[in-house]
């Protein structure tokens, strides 16, 4: 029964939610990550034509959609695999606004934007290099939210909940986004009068003065919870605020100085800090409303910590890459847990991370359509808008930061157009690169321990219009061991259901350096991708209804199933001399095949 149970599991996905639709990938990279993307031609090509195009916008030749004249903004393309050293910066653009009279006269990739919202990155990262237990409760740091008759149960909030948009506690601080001047307006529009002490004692614009970290905790006694903790996610800007006064209370510092030490000194952010920032250096949009230059003061700890930072697009850049390259934290898997969804919207293409804003795509490579993660986040401050993309299926980034009119759609319009251009780019290098992997290989006499048992085992690879790296072939002995993995799926797993005629390759980001003679190899793991057909339930039954259901991605649930004597037959790894770019051979250990090297 123990043994047959996760059979169980998958007949019953299979059979009562409908199986995988074939092409069903692995997330993640799909091929290896390209390398030295400043000697592409891909990427020349494209980010040529995206220069031009930005040209055309920003003189009037084609029409931008944005109000130019009074719009400044800084974008970048970055990647750690051939970027500049440091920022990781492949392209960059800038404009200056003809209107822009204040501030800065020279826009580069140091002058300085208020970068709103993109500040939670920061947080998020002070608080995951913390020391703190993140299952701890937010009363262990503050205790003075603990209070019987508060409508939220403060001891079921988690610091990670907090982090994750996911702990149900209202959207933001006391008083935030309540405009005392409107009141005017409310009553025109038949809301009911009130008195001034009917307002919060702080935090109100143009009533009375920010709230200190105490009055904002005494008057979260009062506060109600939007939804229950982990029900779903809703965006707080509060909970920010309250897991980095958890963190000043736990170091004893302020949130400038953890920022300093743990962020802006290590990653040598020379333009990135808690507003306000140096004015000859800032971008300061020539409108009436704009927040460069706001002192945030004794109220710092209520209002930085989730958007009242500045910083460049030189030090945008730094950070994106470090996540790209997995340094950013402790370790790759802390980095790589970090770039993980916690939560879902009713979108299915909008997943919620710490504190990610997802967008699951699968129409920016028309060539070769298929599902791309870019973990983003926006923000923006009074005159002003960023955006971060990591897109870690590829290992590139966009940072954009932009300066204008309030309503402005030219930070929106900008970063698709700059995804649209790259992605696509860095797709067809991808595929140039992965020309490596493909070929015949052929086993020689000596490339098995045993030369008495001597089998010729042929492997042959190809690069598609598909995913990843399609198996062609494997024979051995001109057997067809392809076919022979398909028999005793169907003898063995048939319950799961029927593997789909392609057999692909993926990587699985497991790699181990060998050392050859003077040369330094990587041995790198593959898994074939045991990809299942639907079940056309329509087809069998005249039961009604049936069609409806969207297929159910179950190839993640066959990973590593069939085995051979101990080995598992979907592992396959290829043996690289990165410093050539050239793969040395393959192995095939449920064959028991050696290293096999190419015939041609």
């Amino acid at each position: 029964m123990v043994t047959c149970f996760p059979w169980l599991l998958l007949s019953y996905a299979a059979t009562t939610l409908s199986a995988s639709v074939p092409g069903c990938v692995p997330s993640g990279a799909l091929l290896p990550h390209p390398t030295e993307l400043s000697q592409s031609q891909h990427i020349k090509n494209a980010t040529e034509r995206l220069s031009r195009s930005l040209d055309d916008a920003v003189s009037g030749r084609i029409k931008a959609g944005w109000d130019v004249a009074n719009t400044s903004f800084s974008v970048s393309i970055v990647s750690p695999n051939g970027g500049i050293p440091r920022t990781g910066i492949l392209w960059e653009y800038h404009h200056l606004a003809e209107k822009n009279a204040k501030g800065t006269k020279h826009l580069d990739s140091d002058s300085q934007y208020l970068i709103g919202s993109v500040s939670k990155i920061f947080s998020d990262l002070l608080l995951l290099k913390s020391d703190m237990d993140l299952q701890d409760p937010i009363t262990k740091y503050l205790p003075q939210l603990k209070n019987a008759s508060s409508p939220i149960d403060w001891d079921n909030i988690s610091l990670l909940s907090l982090s994750e948009h996911i702990s149900g506690i209202p959207a933001n601080t006391i008083g935030a986004l309540q405009f005392y001047f409107l009141e005017p307006l409310y009553l025109a529009l038949g809301f009911p009068p009130l008195n001034k002490s009917d307002y919060p004692p702080c935090g109100i614009a143009d009533l009375n003065k920010g709230c200190t970290p105490e009055e904002l905790l005494t008057e979260l006694a009062d506060s109600h919870s939007v939804s229950e903790p982990y029900e779903r996610p809703v965006y707080s800007q509060l909970s920010f605020t309250l897991f980095s006064l958890a963190l000043a209370n736990d170091t004893g510092k302020d949130y400038a100085q953890m920022l300093e030490e743990q962020v802006t000194r290590p990653l040598n952010l020379r333009n990135t800090g808690v507003s306000p920032g140096e004015d000859k250096r800032a971008v300061i949009p020539n409108v009436e409303q704009q927040g460069w230059g706001a002192d945030y003061g004794y109220n710092a700890p209520i209002y930085t910590n989730g958007g009242g930072l500045y910083s460049s697009l030189s030090d945008l850049s730094t950070l994106v890459t470090k996540i790209l390259d997995y340094s950013i934290l402790q370790s790759p898997q802390a980095t790589k847990k970090w770039l993980q969804p916690r939560s879902a919207t009713s979108s299915l293409n909008t997943l919620v991370g710490q504190p990610w804003e997802i967008l699951r795509t699968s129409s920016m490579t028309p060539k070769y359509p298929h599902t791309i993660d870019i973990y983003g986040k926006s923000g923006g401050a009074p005159g002003y808008i960023s955006q971060i993309n990591v897109i870690d299926q590829y290992g590139v980034g966009v940072v954009l930061s932009t300066a204008g009119p309030l309503g402005s759609k030219a930070a929106y319009i900008i970063n698709e157009a700059v995804l649209s251009a790259i992605l696509p780019a860095v797709e067809d290098e991808t595929r140039k690169q992965a020309g490596m992997y493909i070929g015949e290989y052929t086993s020689q006499k000596g490339d098995n321990e045993n030369e008495t048992d001597y089998s010729s085992i042929k492997l042959k690879t190809v690069v598609d219009n598909g995913t990843g790296i399609k198996l062609e072939s494997l024979s051995r002995n001109d057997s067809d061991i392809l076919e022979g993995i398909r028999k005793v799926w169907s003898v063995t797993l048939a319950t799961v259901g029927q593997l789909a005629p392609e057999m692909r390759i993926y990587p699985t980001g497991v790699e181990k350096t060998v050392t050859n003679g003077n040369k330094n190899l990587v041995e790198q793991d593959w898994r074939i991708n045991f990809d299942l057909l639907p079940n056309v339930n329509e087809q069998a039954s005249d039961l009604p209804g049936l069609g409806k259901l969207e297929a159910l991605c179950t190839s993640w649930q066959t990973v590593d199933w069939l085995y051979y004597a101990g080995v598992p037959m979907d592992r396959i790894v290829f043996t690289v001399n990165k410093e050539a770019g050239k793969v040395v051979g393959v192995d095939i250990p449920f064959l028991r095949s050696g290293l096999i090297r190419k015939s041609n």
